[in-house]
């Protein structure tokens, strides 16, 4: 991607786009263009925070590693995504581990360079901090969707989140055009793939959803 589409992709993240041309051309000075195949490790959870990274295109998912060993999906990213959001301003450990679960295509911001721009910009720093309020949030619904005691009511909600943020909106639902297995599903509710297989057997049989390996169709709750 050329310098022009650089900006012009800034343009659409929601983080940049209230900047100017000339703010925008700053941050782009400052990133690295790479991809990633996929399964591939971005970064681990512990490892000093050096860079942060915008999605272009692909999708990544966002775990930590359970005491038993067992991957727990805190987040899955899609283009126009930054991440990691702790440990953007340096001093700070990876909070997790970020893997490719496609193909995929980014940039990386070195965390002190960010800094540094961050320092002489009002304006960036209020808009990032808009935006980790609204990912904060966010984290709030989907702790409240763990400590809900009915695992149906738990998938459904994290699907129906999912949709909300990264669907296809319809008449009648949301199609998300994404790649998830029971198993990621299972990683990100914190339950064995066999409990996830079962219930979306029942929720495909009661009409909320259409589950396939490539789209997931949600019925609008």
């Amino acid at each position: 991607m050329g310098d022009k589409s650089l900006r012009e992709f800034l343009s659409t993240v929601p983080l940049f786009a209230p900047l100017s041309e000339l703010e925008r051309d700053a941050i782009a000075g400052v990133m690295s263009h790479r991809k990633a195949k996929k399964r591939e490790i971005l970064f681990y959870e512990g490892d000093l925070c050096t860079a942060i990274f915008l999605l272009e295109c692909g999708m990544v998912k966002v775990y930590k590693t359970t005491e038993d060993g067992r991957e727990q999906i805190v987040n899955v990213l899609h283009e126009g995504d930054l991440f990691p959001h702790i440990g953007m301003f340096g001093g700070s450990p990876y909070p997790a581990t970020a893997e490719a679960m496609e193909e995929s295509s980014l940039y990386s911001i070195n965390v002190q360079e960010l800094t540094m721009l961050l320092q002489g910009n009002s304006a960036l720093c209020i808009r990032l901090l808009q935006i980790l309020e609204g990912k904060i949030r966010d984290l709030q619904r989907r702790l409240s969707d763990v400590l809900s005691k009915d695992m149906k009511e738990k998938i459904m909600n994290t699907l129906s989140s999912l949709a909300r943020s990264r669907g296809i909106e319809e008449a009648d639902g949301y199609l998300l055009p994404m790649e998830l297995t029971h198993q990621d599903l299972a990683d990100m509710v914190g339950t064995t793939r066999e409990t996830v297989s079962r219930i979306v057997s029942q929720l495909k049989r009661e009409g909320h959803i259409e589950f396939d390996s490539h789209r997931i169709w949600i019925r609008r709750l």
